[in-house]
């Protein structure tokens, strides 16, 4: 099985967010104030060059930044059932040209536990069951030696609802790339995983499972000004290939 990643790149000076649907402040929330707190470790993890923490706190962000609430799962490490905290999206690419149009779509599930985000396991797949990018980081150590997915599926719910972007506290690019000139909306989809990492001294978990699970998620219609579709297309073309 082959691993290919999405990489987002660090740049010195991010976009800032502005608020959706008109020009007054928006309310305060505690799924905003969740994403203010990763927005700093992941804009700090970025100064120290902390990388692989930098982009997969990316995706808790992105959905935070929406006002989505992420919900308590139980996820099985090494066989015994933890709580976690458990966010979905899903990243639609966007034809070029005078009249783009949707297009092809891949999934995040993506799961934490600690305030500070001690552990995080995260999948990105293309459907119905090709993984496109896997990790398990602890703290700011992201594990290389993946080894196997035998469980990988996302179901898609009802997206309906409103999304109300929040600006973040500080500049942070990746964060931007998945927000700035979005179409949101947010629902659920239906998500599980059994990944398996070979544990080492900075990574001492191998087995990670989340059983069948409705998580609150967020759509992202990726504008085709930042390569949405292409990105997503590239995936489709070298993507990681069926699971084991």
């Amino acid at each position: 099985m082959r691993i290919r990643c999405v990489h987002i790149a660090i740049v010195a000076a991010g976009v800032a967010l502005v608020g959706c649907g008109g020009s007054t402040a928006p309310t305060v929330t505690a799924s905003f104030r969740q994403a203010a707190h990763l927005d700093t470790l992941a804009v700090n993890a970025a100064a120290a060059g902390q990388f692989d923490r930098y982009r997969l706190l990316t995706y808790p962000i992105a959905a935070l930044a929406e006002n989505v609430t992420p919900a308590t799962v139980s996820v099985t490490v090494d066989g015994a059932a933890q709580n976690y905290q458990g966010l979905a999206l899903e990243l639609v690419g966007q034809s070029a040209g005078a009249n783009p149009a949707p297009g092809d779509s891949t999934f995040v599930l993506v799961t934490w536990t600690g305030t500070n985000v001690d552990e995080l396991v995260y999948t990105q797949l293309v459907l119905p069951d090709t993984l496109a990018d896997v990790a398990d980081l602890t703290d700011t150590v992201s594990n290389p030696n993946f080894q196997k997915a035998t469980v990988l599926s996302a179901t898609v719910g009802t997206f309906k609802g409103k999304c109300r972007t929040y600006s973040l506290p500080l500049a942070n690019a990746a964060a931007s790339d998945l927000l700035q000139g979005v179409k949101c909306s947010t629902g659920t989809i239906t998500g599980a995983f059994n990944v398996t990492f070979t544990p080492g001294p900075g990574n001492p978990h191998g087995t990670f499972a989340l059983a069948s699970t409705a998580l609150p998620a967020v759509r992202l219609l990726l504008p085709p000004t930042n390569g949405g579709q292409a990105r997503v297309r590239g995936l489709l073309r070298h993507g990681a290939g069926r699971r084991e």
